[in-house]
């Protein structure tokens, strides 16, 4: 990291990267430049005094002061490169990182300018991010905590539901995924919370993982929520998911929710500094398999177990380290989800999932709520 100099051209809206080391929100692109472990970031006039006084940048530059000088130059019709390249002639700079999504246009545009633009080959510039400070962990903690509280909401909203004729009403009217997410939605909101493509995945809709559900649901179902909100606070995200039923599951069901239950009390056991993300993976799959539950193709479709067992959390919903069949070591200060899951077209679906700090000899969860499956 000391012999390389990063450049950034996005919004710390979009790059996690860009907001970890500056620690200021901005809506529009900005250009972002650490050499030698300084930090630089050339801000608008609207951004230009904000970024000074909340970013976490040694230097801040004005980027109609830059203009000022390029025009003094000779330069017309000025753009987002023509500002990079007399920042970067200024620090002397001629070799640069780039992220894997840093847009073609501009690497073409600064190569033909001269400069040597390298892809970075990990996920991420900052890796370090990976380790949660006790800071990140507070804010984790505080993103969970309002997960938990939607989740809460949602699942006694479905408790208080009456069955007529195998269908869920509440208050009177027809219960839908889309009443139930505008439960879960409007309370995060009302906490500065940002919920999108919230999951009430009812019934024939729950067995595919990522389905956010639709229309009615129905009594003795499988529906399976899933809360991974965004703080507007802090930029850190929660996750969790519960599945649960209103009125009499049948006992295939019963035995597919417990075996779940099962295999992600076996993740939870197996989380330690050190431990291989596949040996859990693996570990997981061999309890499904042997309680009867395979994952295979059928009709066509790959169905039981056809996810990872869980990912990293942080300032992204999706984050190193992947808990499934890869090379990755869990180390003291990761964020992980443990989520395994079972889903069958005739059945539906189930996944249990909680978010837990690695530590040196176990896991510390994080997420603090009941798991029951009949509700």
């Amino acid at each position: 990291m000391k012999n390389k100099n990063y450049l950034i051209i996005d919004s710390s809206e979009n790059n996690s990267d860009l907001y970890y080391k500056t620690g200021f929100f901005v809506p529009d692109p900005v250009l972002f430049i650490e050499s030698k472990g300084k930090k630089t970031l050339i801000l608008n006039d609207l951004e230009y005094e904000r970024g000074k006084s909340e970013s976490k940048a040694e230097e801040v530059l004005s980027y109609s002061a830059c203009v000022k000088i390029l025009r003094k130059k000779g330069v017309k019709n000025i753009n987002i490169l023509d500002i990079a390249d007399l920042v970067l002639r200024q620090k002397r700079l001629k070799t640069i990182e780039v992220q894997k999504e840093f847009p073609v246009y501009f690497a073409d545009g600064l190569r033909k300018r001269g400069y040597r633009v390298n892809v970075s080959k990990g996920s991420m510039f900052y890796p370090e991010r990976l380790v949660k400070t006790d800071q990140e962990i507070k804010y984790l903690k505080k993103s969970l905590k309002k997960t938990v509280e939607a989740m809460d909401l949602a699942i006694n909203v479905v408790a208080k539901s009456n069955i007529k004729n195998n269908r869920l009403y509440y208050k009177g009217a027809a219960l839908t995924s889309e009443r139930v997410k505008s439960y879960i939605n409007g309370y995060l909101a009302g906490h500065e919370f940002t919920a999108s493509h919230t999951i009430v995945a009812g019934g024939n809709d729950s067995w595919m993982p990522h389905n956010t559900g639709s229309g009615q649901l129905y009594a003795h179902r499988p529906i399976i929520i899933d809360i991974f909100p965004k703080s507007q606070a802090t930029g850190y995200y929660g996750d969790m998911t519960r599945t649960v039923v209103k009125g009499k599951p049948s006992s295939e069901l019963i035995n597919m929710y417990n075996t779940v239950l099962e295999g992600q009390k076996l993740g939870l056991k197996m989380i330690k500094n050190g431990v291989k993300a596949r040996s859990i993976h693996k570990s997981i799959v061999e309890i499904f398999k042997n309680r009867g539950f395979k994952t295979e193709e059928i009709n066509g479709k790959m169905q039981g177990f056809i996810h990872s067992t869980g990912h990293g959390l942080g300032l992204d919903i999706h984050e190193p380290p992947r808990i499934s069949l890869n090379n990755e070591t869990l180390v003291n200060g990761n964020v992980v989800t443990v989520e395994p899951g079972l889903y069958y077209e005739r059945l539906g679906g189930i996944r249990i999932e909680d978010s837990v700090l690695v530590t040196e000899k176990g896991c510390i969860n994080l997420t603090r709520y009941k798991k029951e499956f009949i509700v």
